[in-house]
């Protein structure tokens, strides 16, 4: 059976707002996980290192890597 034609233009709208925010949430995560990843090696660099800060900013890396890999499997089946 046919969908009526303004169904397929709201599920075609849907679609697409959907992939956009799916790239701009790609993008943010990407630049945050590089933002984390500096700030670790600045931590763990210092001269005296403050363990927690470390610890706090590896478990932000973790987080958003993986983030990441569910934006980038999402990415993939809405594509």
């Amino acid at each position: 059976m046919a969908q009526p034609p303004i169904l397929t233009r709201w599920r075609a709208a849907l679609t697409q707002a959907a992939r956009q925010t799916l790239t701009a949430r790609w993008g943010n995560t990407l630049a945050a996980l590089e933002a984390a990843r500096v700030e670790y090696r600045a931590l763990y660099a210092a001269e005296i290192i403050d363990v927690r800060a470390v610890r706090k900013a590896a478990q932000r890396i973790h987080d958003l890597e993986q983030l990441r890999l569910v934006l980038a499997h999402e990415l993939r089946v809405s594509g």
